[in-house]
Formats: structure tokens, sequence, C-alpha cells
């Protein structure tokens, strides 16, 4: 491999998100060849026909940030993105990145120094960048990462596995002395059990046996394609695996039918995969709701909304196809350690606020980046007084501060929703001996309820400032607020009472289990008679698919987890989101009301 090369620059801003890197309605064409050539459409348009290979990237801090779609880096890569320079990168795309043989190098400052169709040279053996007669210091690259682009990408790294015969080890396993060690962040307890380490620290380099592997609708057809280029004949453990089809069911663009429905259906029966579940739910709300994420341990899924399941205090985190596929072959997933941030909630929460209020309060506080790579961990009184729903709710959008997990101590409450004893997950503590980054702290009790504004999930602000902002559309649902505690929220508002006139308002249950429930309840009546439409459990417009897309300068208030430009309709259409209590107050009078009030 070259470590000394030059390129082309192409520049860019600050949180360049995944669907700005690939639009999500770009993200399910069949072909990477076809889809490369959507790459920056809304931003850079002229990119997917004028980029060559060896040209090089060039943006500000957080580049990669939102979803966890690998095509957002197989798009780069098969344009011939060699190297990407910024100031700092989302997890999992970085993961991706490199394991589709793009070199990703942090540097602060040369984006100072260049514009667009410079050159620039790199120097990995010198750690160095250069352009415009100016050298700027860049991060090592751990040597795992330089082997898998040296071989080509992780493809071709596996590949090479298989051909060697290669069986993962088995790994120790940890005595319950062992396991109740002080001293250890929630990251690190969970990390070092699965493991069988008996030290790690941040930063540190750990494999593990995942515990389980979820993988949804969206790509089925690429992680196929991709089993089958590295060879893998049979995969690790079938009965540690599920397919969920609900990104793209019920189907709602040209082709998702044959190529993500049809490929799921081979996936499952090709590898044995017997934990199919077609059209019954959002994946993360069916992964507790099945009971396959379990407190203590290690997971991951193709989704980026994967840390959900640290509501439990599973360590869960979302992966690309190409990583899953290795993953899925070898029974092996390497991580590296988290640093971690602690929160504290104090206090009880008021009427009218919720969960969502305290994780929207926290991103606006420390932004889409401020937790880059690290474990946020929750405990004091407001958080052992959430139930499991409003855990998964925060845990779920810990994801949008770039975190790696986001993990609630196991208490009463989660052995409960499980039925487990106690005994055996009360070691998921936070330690007072543990070496945490920093540590904030929040009274619950002093909170009132927050919006996110247009345009990015960090631009938070209390909703007496956003008060009578006018909206077109409402949508309640999602795997962040579509659970039967949600919807009660929004009902009990609603009831009895209709919906403003030139509002659209659209309520989708996260599963069927919970759509069930609601109906029993009443819940689902309540919404009908106020004037909702009610869609099956899906992720829908959540993911932007066609269940209520917006055009140019109309508004919507979701309940979901983001509103990156054109997620939900065109690139200036405004997203705002709040809890369903906001939500459903809004949809009543058509301009952004405190619950409260009513």
């Amino acid at each position: 491999m070259d470590t000394k090369f030059n390129g082309k620059i192409w520049t860019f801003g600050d949180d360049i998100d995944t669907d700005t890197i690939i639009p999500g309605k770009r993200g399910t064409i069949p072909t990477i060849e076809e889809m490369k050539r959507y790459a920056f459409e809304l931003l850079k348009p002229e990119f997917g026909t004028a980029v060559k290979p060896g040209d090089i990237l060039v943006a500000g801090k957080n580049f990669g940030c939102g979803s966890s779609r690998e095509q957002a880096a197989t798009v780069l890569s098969h344009n011939g993105v060699r190297c990407i320079i910024a100031k700092s990168f989302a997890r999992i795309f970085f993961r991706n990145a490199f394991n589709n043989g793009i070199i990703l190098l942090q540097c602060d400052g040369i984006q100072e120094v260049v514009k667009g169709g410079d050159i620039v040279t790199v120097d990995l053996e010198n750690k160095t960048v250069s352009a415009n007669g100016k050298s700027f210091p860049v991060g090592a690259i751990p040597q795992n990462l330089l082997e898998i682009v040296e071989h080509g990408g992780l493809v071709e790294d596996t590949k090479a596995k298989i051909k060697a015969g290669y069986k993962a080890p088995e790994l120790p396993v940890m005595s319950d002395a062992s396991l109740r060690r002080k001293g250890f962040t929630l990251a690190e307890k969970i990390l070092r059990k699965n493991a069988g380490v008996e030290e790690v620290k941040p930063g540190d380099i750990v494999v593990t046996h995942p515990d389980f592997l979820m993988i949804h609708d969206i790509y089925t057809p690429y992680l196929l394609d991709t089993l089958h280029e590295m060879g893998t004949k049979e995969i690790d453990d079938p009965d540690k695996v599920c397919i969920v089809f609900d990104h793209c069911m019920p189907t709602a663009v040209a082709k998702n039918d044959s190529a993500h429905y049809d490929a799921g259906l081979k996936l499952a029966e090709e590898y044995g995969i017997k934990k199919l579940h077609i059209g019954e739910g959002i994946c993360h709300s069916l992964m507790h709701e099945k009971f396959y994420a379990k407190p203590g341990e290690v997971q991951s899924a193709t989704d980026s909304h994967t840390t959900t399941y640290g509501g439990a205090g599973c360590f869960c985190s979302g992966i690309g196809t190409a990583e899953m596929a290795a993953a899925l072959t070898t029974g092996e997933l390497w991580f590296k350690v988290p640093s971690a941030i602690k929160v504290v909630l104090n206090g009880h929460f008021p009427k009218g606020v919720f969960s969502k209020d305290i994780i929207l309060r926290i991103l606006g506080d420390i932004t889409a980046s401020g937790a880059q790579y690290k474990s946020l961990e929750f405990t004091g009184p407001a958080a052992r007084e959430m139930s499991l729903d409003a855990r998964f709710t925060v845990a779920n959008m810990a994801l949008e501060a770039g975190a790696k997990c986001g993990l609630f101590e196991a208490d009463e409450k989660t052995a409960a929703y499980y039925g487990i004893p106690l005994s055996e997950i009360d070691w998921i503590r936070i330690d007072d001996e543990a070496q945490y980054e920093k540590v904030l702290t929040y009274d619950v009790s002093t909170l009132e309820p927050q919006l996110s504004c247009p345009q990015g999930v960090d631009n938070v602000y209390p909703i007496s400032e956003v008060l009578g902002t006018p909206m077109d559309e409402v949508y309640i649902g999602s795997c962040t607020n579509g659970s039967l505690e949600d919807l009660k929220a929004a009902a009990d508002i609603l009831r009895g009472k209709k919906v403003a006139n030139h509002v659209r308002v659209i309520v989708v249950p996260a599963t069927n289990t919970v759509f069930k429930e609601a109906i029993e309840k009443g819940y689902i009546k309540d919404f009908i008679e106020a004037g909702c439409v009610i869609s099956h459990p899906c992720c829908g417009l959540c993911c932007g698919m066609p269940y209520g897309l917006m055009y140019d300068d109309e508004r919507i208030l979701l309940t979901a987890n983001r509103n990156f430009i054109g997620r939900q309709g065109t690139k200036k259409t405004l997203g705002y989101l709040s809890s369903p209590a906001v939500a459903a107050a809004t949809a009543l009078t058509g301009v952004v009301t405190d619950p409260r009030t009513l």
C-alpha cells in the first residue's frame, strides 16, 4: 500500500450526515454502480459525475454522522475517493469507510488553507497532510485498520480468513467475583465480560463474540451480495441472528419488493436464520419486545439506533453491511473501548415533561459531536424513576450526540421487564470508583418541554421560545416514541377533541403488539375520532419513506429521532422534533403548543 500519495480536494463543512452523502430515497437502489451517481445529490449534485479516482475529501467536524447506512461509504469508495480528511468522524462511518478501503485521517487546520480543486499530499509514515505550502499533523491509524485497507477492504480480509479455515477462539468465561470488580464504567464492564479480559481502558481494542446480531430489510440485498463475495457458505450461529422487515415494509419505493423483500427471504433460507419478522414492527422496538437484546450483553445491528437497547444495560452499537457479513461469518467483532460521560438525572419529571425532553436538552448542550465514540451512562433518581420504554427513548437518541452507546443501570424495573432475577444483572451498576471523562448533572424538576428545530437534532430550544410556530404535519411514532406509553401520552391529550383542519396527523405504533394493545385501551379510537391517520407499524416517514413526505417550506413536527435536511421531504422541508405530548398538543392547534396548558 502506498504510504504517500496526492489527490484533488473536494471541500465540505461540519456535520455532513449520511443522508447528505446518499439520500435515504436513493439508499435502496439495488446496485451500487447506479446508486453512486447520487452521492451528495442535495449538496453537490455535480459530484457523482465529476469525481475522479484518487480524489480526497476535506471536511469539518463530525463527518458521516447520522444513519449507519454503509452505502454512504460504499458510494464514495466506488466513486474512487481514496482518503477523507476531517476534524472528526462519526464512529459508524469511521468503521464503514475503512471497511470499504477508504483511509480516514483526523486533522484540524488544513480546512482553513484549502479550497475545492487544490492538491493535497498525504504522508502516512510521517503522519502529515500538506497543501499550499503548509503541513499539518494527523492522527495515527490503528494497525488492524491499515491491514483492512491494504487488503482492499473488509470483504477481501474476510475472504483470506475463510480460505485459511479461520475459527474464532473460545473466549474465557469470567467468574462472578471478577465480574463484580469495581472501578469500571458500564461499557467497560460489559465489554470485559464478553471478551473475557480482566483489564480494559479507553482506547483498548477488544475482540468480542456478539451475543446477538440484527439485520433489517434495507441492507439485505447488499449483505447477501457481500456474504457471497466473501465466499461464506454458513454463518457462525444462525440462532443468534434475526432479520426484520420494517424500513421497506410495506414497500414504498420502486424495486423495494424484489430487491429487499426477496433478498431478506433468500438470506434467511440460505443461512438458516429462523428469527424472521415480516411486518411485525420496527426493528429496535422488536429487539427488546422479543427479549433478543438482554441486559449485560454485547449486540450489534445494521442500524445506527441500535443504541436503543442500552436502556436495559445492553452494550449495543450499529455497524455496516461488510462488518455484519464478517461478524456473521467469524462470530467476532472488534470494539475500541470508549471513554465515558456520566449523566446524573436528579429530581422528578413534572407533568407534561418526558424522557424525550431530557435527551433533547442534553443534545442541545453537548451538540451532535459532544459524545463522539463515548459511552453516555445515565444514573440518578430521575433515571431510576423512568420506565424501560422511557429509558429506551433516551438510549436511542444518545446516538445523535455521536455516542458509541447509551447505557442505563440494571435495576428492579429491568429485572421485572425481562422476567429475570435481579441478582443476575445487578453488576450492571455505576461505580463511584470508575473513571469518567466528565459528569453532567441535570435537575429534571426544572425542565420544560424541548424542541429540536431545523436543521439539526442539536438545534434545541425550550418550548417557551418556539411557541406559536405553525405546522403543516404532525408525526407520532418511530422506535424513539412509538411505544404504548408514548401513544397514551398523545391519546390523553387528543381524546374527545379534533385536530386542526389544516394539519395532517399520522400515528404509527412501533409494533403490532403495541398496535393491538392501543386498540384494546381505546387509544386508536381516540386518534381516529380526532382526525388522525393510522399507519401499520413500520419505520415510515422517520427514515424518509413516503408515508407523509413534505414539500418545500412545509413544517413537520415529529416524535422521531432525526430532522436532517431532506430526510422528511425536500431539502427545504423544515423538521422539528418533540415528545408525543407536545406533538399531540400541536396537532390540536396547528401551532407549537405547550401540553401543560391543555
